[in-house]
C-alpha cells in the first residue's frame, strides 16, 4: 500500500519572511546604532590589518591562482589584492576574525556579528567599482553602515533564544545567514530574492564545533567565518542569477533544519528585528581575549601589581598551589582546558595556566 505525500509548493518559513521584511523593508533611524557601526568598521578594519602581521594568516589570503587580478574586483584591504567578491570575503573575513579580537555577542548563542563586515565590504566595493566603470554611483558609507547594522540584527537577534553550540553547531551559521541576506539586499534583490537565499543559507550543511573544543582546538576557528560570509556571497549571487530556494527549509517535516539539526525545536524569539544589537554589542577594547576568558584577563592583570614582582621563574610559579575561578558554565564547556597547548588557537581558547611541563590545579565553582 502507497501512501502519497502532498508536493504543493508551502509558503515561505515565517522566520525567512521576517528577515526578508527587515532587510527590505525596515530604515535604520537610530543615529547611535549608525554611530557605533561607525566605530565598528574601525575596530573590525584594525583587527584585520593587525592580523596581516601574522604568516598563519596572511598564507591563506590572496588569489587560489597566483597573480590572478579581477577587473573591477574587491580589494582586500592591506593587501595588495584585488578579488572576485566571494574570495575577498573569505579574505576579509579570515583577517578581522584571525585574532578574535573583533566585537562580540553573549546570549544563548554567542558569535562576532563584524565577521559579516567580510561579505558586506566585499561586495560593497565590487559592485561600486563596477557602477563607476559605468559612469554611475558608487554605493555610500551610510549604505554599508546600515547593511552592518542589519546584519548584526539578524546574527543578534537569532542568537538571544537559540544556542547552536547545544546541538554542536558553530556559530558561523549566524553569520553565513545574515551575511546572505544583507548582501542579496546589497545586490538589489527583492523579498523573494532574499528569502531564496536565505533558504540556501540554512540548507548547507553547518560547521560542526570541532575546531574550537579540546582536543582538536585549531586554526580553522580563525578562517571558520570568513568561509561562512564568502558561502554567503556566493549564495547571494546564484541568487540573483535566479536560483530557486526552499520555502519550508527550517519547518520541512523529517527533512527540514528543525528535525535535522536542532532536535525538532523551532527557533524563538524574544523581540522584532531593529538594531537593538548594534547598539549593544560588546567590544574588546581594554582585554582582547576569548570573551569568556575577558574577566580572567581583567583579574590576573589587577593581580599582578600585587604578586607580579614576586612571580620571577618558574620555580616561583610552582609554589602557586592552585587557581580558583568563580565563573559560568558555557566558560567551563568552552575553554577548560588541561595540558599542554599545541597552536595559537588551542593558547587562545584556554582559561586556566597551563605549561607544558606544569599544569596548576583548577578549581572551578559556577
Amino acid at each position: 500500500m502507497s501512501s502519497h505525500i502532498p508536493n504543493a509548493r508551502p509558503a515561505p518559513d515565517q522566520v525567512l519572511v521576517d528577515i526578508a521584511d527587515y532587510v527590505y523593508d525596515h530604515l535604520i533611524t537610530s543615529n547611535e546604532a549608525l554611530d557605533i557601526a561607525r566605530y565598528c568598521l574601525m575596530d573590525t578594519l584594525g583587527c584585520g590589518l593587525e592580523a596581516l602581521s601574522y604568516p598563519a594568516c596572511t598564507k591563506l589570503l590572496g588569489p587560489v591562482v597566483p597573480g590572478t587580478i579581477v577587473p573591477n574586483g574587491s580589494r582586500v584591504p592591506g593587501t595588495q589584492y584585488q578579488l572576485d567578491p566571494i574570495l575577498a570575503a573569505f579574505n576579509i573575513g579570515a583577517m578581522v576574525r584571525w585574532l578574535d579580537f573583533n566585537d562580540t555577542w553573549l546570549a544563548a548563542e554567542w558569535g562576532h556579528p563584524s565577521d559579516n563586515l567580510g561579505g558586506i565590504l566585499a561586495i560593497s566595493d565590487w559592485i561600486s567599482r563596477t557602477r563607476q566603470q559605468a559612469g554611475k554611483k558608487a554605493i555610500s558609507m551610510r549604505e554599508v553602515l546600515v547593511a552592518m547594522v542589519k546584519a548584526h540584527e539578524i546574527q543578534g537577534v537569532l542568537a538571544l533564544e537559540n544556542s547552536f553550540n547545544r546541538v554542536g553547531l558553530d556559530h558561523v551559521v549566524l553569520v553565513k545567514v545574515a551575511s546572505t541576506a544583507v548582501v542579496t539586499g546589497l545586490l538589489g534583490g527583492t523579498k523573494e530574492d532574499i528569502i531564496n537565499a536565505v533558504s540556501n543559507a540554512w540548507v548547507d550543511g553547518q560547521s560542526l564545533r570541532t575546531y574550537r573544543h579540546s582536543p582538536n582546538t585549531g586554526s580553522r576557528k580563525s578562517w571558520a567565518a570568513g568561509d561562512a560570509t564568502s558561502r554567503a556571497v556566493r549564495l547571494s549571487l546564484m541568487t540573483m542569477k535566479g536560483e530557486m530556494g526552499y520555502p519550508s527549509v527550517l519547518t520541512a517535516k523529517t527533512w527540514g533544519f528543525y528535525d535535522v539539526s536542532f532536535k525538532g525545536k523551532p527557533f524563538k524569539f524574544q523581540r522584532d528585528y531593529g538594531s537593538y544589537v548594534m547598539e549593544n554589542v560588546l567590544f574588546k577594547i581594554s582585554f582582547p581575549a576569548e570573551f569568556h576568558a575577558q574577566t580572567a584577563v581583567e583579574s590576573a592583570i589587577l593581580l599582578h601589581k600585587q604578586i607580579g614582582s614576586r612571580i620571577q621563574t618558574l620555580d616561583d610559579i610552582a609554589l602557586i598551589d592552585k587557581i580558583e575561578i568563580t565563573t559560568h558554565e558555557s566558560a567551563i564547556r568552552i575553554i577548560d582546558k588541561q595540558g599542554p597547548l599545541s597552536n595559537p588557537a588551542d593558547r587562545d581558547h584556554c582559561i586556566p595556566v597551563s605549561y607544558t611541563h606544569l599544569t596548576l590545579p583548577t578549581i572551578y565553582s559556577v
